[in-house]
């Protein structure tokens, strides 16, 4: 009587079953390899249109609102909203250009310090510094006698090879360095002009690609609505954690200029820009700016206070801002667990560098609007969902002694 059904009714899995199961999980696998394979090799196309895709949504309430209060086409209110942006960033840098020329001279002073540092005081007694180089002699000239011994002893049996001019490769030649670093530089400003052609682009069209994607998301109504929504939900997502970036960044700034100029840092204004453009990128940004803030520091000051002064105010400027307020807010808005944030940068990181980290947590909250709305991916959403804590409801118990 019982064949295919247990004592509860369910069917239990055959063979076939198991393998169909397998087999579909392999090409799903299979399929996450070739899309990652796909993002690595694709990444100089796409990392243009995803940075102009983000971009423009962040500044399409402005073009938005140009054309709903000065009745402007959106084709002249986004090049005003462009050119604005642009003679302000031009503005900045110009600005900040001599006290940017003066941060080079700390090149050659830090040497200067560290090698002094390294060398010590030649009337002192020597440090352990001295005593490893002169261990290191000693045992490079044993080395160097052994093998001096056994080339002999090969000489007399065999002849030795023909001896062929060492390369020389104690030659630095400052040229090669200066046309990689030219050339990355036309390559830099090639896909800035990319980005801002784009963006424009992206502008001018308005919502024509929007209607577009609701017009083919299905043929049904409901399709249609699932489309707009999730379509709201990324559109508010990215702006959010644009506000929460620019906020956090200008404060950051900001603080850190009062600090650094209280303290009497040298080109404190340079360097609190320098950190507010370095917390854009998670992590590792802030960490950046406390290394370089701390070597600055030493190479300026003689003695130890205010070198731990600026470090311990760096730290707390990042650890308060940067490690604490800007992930609980992106954890609030985005309602993205805070681990998956954290694995998030780690992966996007390795697959496109420093451009990873910038878009890693936008393209995360893209991927969770769409899961929210579609019934098949709504587990994935739920694993990279944060859920507050529900408030516990009084027991039966407790109202009836109450």
């Amino acid at each position: 009587m019982q064949a295919d059904n247990d004592s509860t009714g369910v069917t239990a899995p055959t063979v076939s079953h198991m393998s169909v199961m397998v087999r579909s999980n392999a090409i799903v696998v299979l399929a996450l390899i070739a899309v990652v394979v796909f993002l690595h090799w694709a990444q100089a196309v796409l990392i243009p249109i995803t940075f102009s895709v983000f971009l423009s949504y962040s500044l399409k309430p402005i073009v938005n609102w140009l054309e709903r209060k000065t009745k402007l086409p959106k084709a002249v209110g986004a090049a005003a909203t462009l050119a604005i942006i642009l003679g302000a960033v031009g503005w900045g840098l110009n600005s900040l250009q001599p006290e940017a020329l003066d941060v080079l001279d700390i090149v050659p002073r830090a040497t200067e310090k560290f090698s002094i540092a390294i060398r010590g005081n030649p009337r002192a007694p020597a440090g352990a510094v001295e005593k490893m180089k002169k261990a290191a002699t000693e045992i490079e000239k044993a080395a160097n006698t052994a093998t001096m011994t056994t080339t002999t002893t090969t000489t007399r049996t065999t002849p030795a090879p023909p001896l062929r001019p060492a390369p020389d490769i104690s030659t630095f030649k400052v040229r090669d360095y200066v046309l990689m670093g030219s050339a990355s530089l036309i390559a830099g400003m090639g896909q800035l002009v990319v980005v801002i052609a784009l963006v424009y682009f992206l502008l001018v069209a308005g919502d024509s690609f929007r209607r577009t994607l609701i017009r083919i998301s299905g043929d049904t109504l409901t399709k249609k609505k699932i489309t707009v929504l999730i379509l709201d939900e990324v559109d508010m997502q990215i702006q959010r954690y644009l506000l929460v970036q620019i906020v956090s960044s200008a404060l950051l700034a900001l603080l850190a200029w009062v600090a650094f100029a209280w303290i009497g840092l040298d080109n404190a204004l340079f360097w609190a820009c320098l950190g507010g453009m370095l917390h854009l990128i998670p992590y590792a940004g802030p960490t950046a700016l406390v290394l370089a803030t701390a070597l600055v520091a030493y190479v300026q000051f003689d003695t130890l206070q205010p070198v731990a002064m600026v470090v311990g105010v760096t730290l707390a400027l990042v650890g308060v801002i940067g490690f604490l307020l800007v992930p609980w807010l992106t954890q609030r808005i985005g309602r993205i667990n805070a681990v998956i944030v954290f694995v998030a940068l780690l992966f996007w990181g390795w697959l496109w560098g420093v451009w990873g980290l910038l878009l890693g947590v936008p393209i995360v909250m893209a991927i969770k609007a769409v899961c929210e709305r579609v019934e098949d991916l709504r587990p994935i959403s739920e694993f990279l969902g944060y859920e507050e804590k529900p408030v516990r409801a009084p027991s039966q118990g407790a109202d009836a002694s109450a």
